[in-house]
């Protein structure tokens, strides 16, 4: 039942903060250089270039170490909506991008 309270959190956090589209910035977007730009894990690797570490990356490591450790269901199910809505950008696999700095 946690989990699927979880799952049904993500789905209003991704309605009410993350974008539409590829390449928009959340509704919620400070900016902390050099980690985060806009609300996105963006770290500059050049002055051109920069590694983009997408939410659904984040969300799998946090799967992944629930399996591991122990993490509230409510978390898991949070973090597998997130996963699972990061997929459906067509960037998800763009890790490298142009620096926005």
């Amino acid at each position: 039942m946690k989990v699927i309270m979880g799952l049904l959190l993500s789905m209003i956090y991704s309605y009410l903060v993350l974008p539409k589209k590829e390449k928009e910035s959340p509704k919620i977007s400070p900016t902390l250089y050099p980690i985060i730009f806009k609300g996105m894990v963006m770290i500059p690797i050049s002055k051109e270039k920069c590694f983009h570490i997408h939410h659904w990356i984040v969300n799998l490591f946090i799967l992944i170490t629930s399996l591991f450790i122990y993490i509230p269901k409510i978390i898991i199910g949070f973090s597998l909506g997130l996963f699972l809505q990061g997929l459906t950008y067509k960037d998800r696999f763009q890790f490298i991008i142009n620096n926005p700095y």
